[in-house]
């Protein structure tokens, strides 16, 4: 394996906070998050992860949002309007955002650095909305409003600022066409998704062209997945090894190779994407439970992955069930304390993380408890852990009966 590159001189932002107050969102209560340059949530199903994700997803995203929505509309729709727009679409094509007030909330978020907008006295402002169960309305606050009406007032397409990897991606990465969009009625993270794929398609590097950078994720990917995808034509292909001639219709593949070969083919084409300074410099990866359908060895790659975009100047926020994805990012973060010394048998030091650059939360049971400690920088592997333990507990009992039986 090639070693890896040095990290990025990419200036980094300090941490952004969401604050959810007045009432809970879903099954979130009030609480404050600090969301740094990789931010982990993990809990179990319904606990609200992917809701905050989206939310952060659509403050982040705010600038390409804002000029998607009124694009998409055929008439001059107020900034409430497009605040509303946005949000309703996150999760579905029908149901309003607000559904998952109770019995109202009001979210802010506070970024750390501006968008890299002019006007950025307005811009750098918390930006707020309420949400209310009773009529399933959204309301944004003054600054929004404002940021929104003069994001509007810029014209043209924002620069990106976020992808979303739903946990679907297995099957919606694969759409072409407005019609499918259209008959699917598909929430807005994937249409933009499926975007995202067509963009890195056009910005994906030959392999004599790539940077270090770029070269060394499409390794890992081939490593991890056992294959690679190219565009022929208009249709993704599959294609086994690096140098393999033979390729057929990705609808083919692994259901593991489908669902995650998205993450390492746009990471590889956005260093490409950045240096043209068609994303944002600091562009954030939402990526929704990143082991889906992998192996426990292909799930510690795409952790290394994620954990060196970081380290690349990128920012990352995981939603997670798995506990070797924790084992992994632990490894990383505890290979800090070695400095920048390159040692046999341990992470290399491009890989190894801050945990001052670290979040992680666990949801469920109350307000998202912080799992990382500060003073170790070790991630409390208990919420996920603890299942193994009840299983092996439950083996040592039955050991323990059959042994007095026998």
């Amino acid at each position: 394996m090639s070693s890896v590159p040095a990290p990025s001189a990419v200036k980094r932002r300090g941490a952004d906070i969401l604050r959810i107050s007045g009432g809970s969102l879903g099954p979130v209560p009030a609480c404050e998050l600090e969301i740094k340059p990789l931010t982990i949530f993990i809990g179990k199903q319904g606990t609200g992860k992917s809701l905050v994700s989206q939310v952060l997803y659509f403050f982040e995203e705010l600038p390409f949002l804002t000029s998607f929505i009124a694009a998409e509309s055929r008439s001059r729709q107020s900034a409430a309007q497009v605040v509303r727009a946005a949000l309703d679409q996150l999760r579905s094509h029908e149901r309003a955002f607000a559904t998952f007030a109770n019995p109202r909330v009001t979210i802010q978020h506070r970024r750390a650095a501006p968008y890299g907008l002019e006007k950025k006295s307005l811009i750098a402002r918390p930006l707020k909305f309420a949400a209310y169960a009773n009529n399933r309305v959204v309301k944004p606050d003054k600054n929004l409003r404002d940021a929104v009406d003069y994001i509007r007032s810029i014209g043209g397409r924002a620069v990106r600022n976020a992808v979303f990897f739903p946990t679907e991606r297995l099957v919606i990465s694969q759409l072409r066409t407005a019609i499918a969009e259209r008959v699917l009625s598909l929430p807005i993270t994937y249409t933009l998704f499926a975007d995202w794929m067509e963009i890195a398609a056009h910005a994906a590097p030959s392999a004599s062209e790539m940077t270090p950078e770029a070269a060394w994720v499409a390794l890992r990917a081939q490593e991890a997945l056992g294959g690679s995808v190219v565009r022929y034509g208009d249709k993704w292909k599959w294609r086994y090894g690096p140098t393999a001639k033979e390729k057929f219709d990705l609808d083919m593949a692994s259901s593991g190779q489908r669902a995650n070969w998205s993450i390492f083919y746009l990471a590889s084409a956005l260093f490409a994407l950045r240096s043209r300074r068609d994303v944002a410099q600091e562009l954030t990866l939402f990526v929704e439970e990143p082991e889906v359908h992998l192996h426990p060895a292909a799930q510690v790659v795409v952790a290394e992955v994620l954990a060196f975009l970081v380290r690349q100047g990128f920012r990352v926020v995981v939603s997670t069930h798995s506990l070797t994805v924790i084992y992994a990012l632990n490894n990383l973060l505890q290979a800090h304390r070695l400095g920048d010394a390159a040692i046999e048998g341990t992470p290399e030091p491009g890989l190894r993380l801050n945990p001052a650059d670290v979040a992680v939360y666990a949801f469920g049971d109350g307000p998202p408890r912080p799992l990382l400690d500060a003073s170790t920088g070790f991630i409390d592997e208990t919420a996920l852990g603890s299942v193994s333990e009840e299983l092996s507990a439950g083996m040592n009992t039955i050991g323990s009966r059959l042994t007095a039986k026998g």
